[in-house]
């Protein structure tokens, strides 16, 4: 798999498409440290909007992406979050890890 990522600006967007299991992790790793050591990126976007799949694994890789950030300062969003997908972020509670931005424009961000 290869990820989509973009910059403008203070923001990055990392595109993850179809699947986002353990076989992808040495890939997202890859895309998203030069991100974690750019100073000028205070945002990293992680755009799940056509995710059709993902492990406990991914969300192993995603806590991994959020230490990294909030070390470096930066912030991290999951944006255009399908509701089967946000359904499985409420229950592991990844919703008080991360802001979640569906698809309808609501935002979940229980962060305590």
């Amino acid at each position: 798999m290869t990820f989509d990522v973009q910059v403008l600006d203070k923001t990055a967007r990392i595109k993850i498409d179809d699947r986002f299991d353990s076989s992808v992790y040495a890939e997202f790793k890859k895309a998203y440290m030069p991100l974690i050591v750019n100073v000028a990126v205070k945002i990293v976007e992680i755009d799940i909007s056509t995710l059709n799949y993902m492990d406990s694994a991914a969300l192993g890789m995603l806590l991994q992406l959020d230490a990294a950030a909030a070390n470096a300062g930066k912030s991290i969003s999951l944006i255009g979050v399908p509701g089967r997908v946000a359904d499985i972020l409420k229950t592991a509670h990844a919703d008080k890890l991360f802001t979640i931005n569906l698809p309808s424009g609501i935002k979940l961000n229980l962060r305590s």
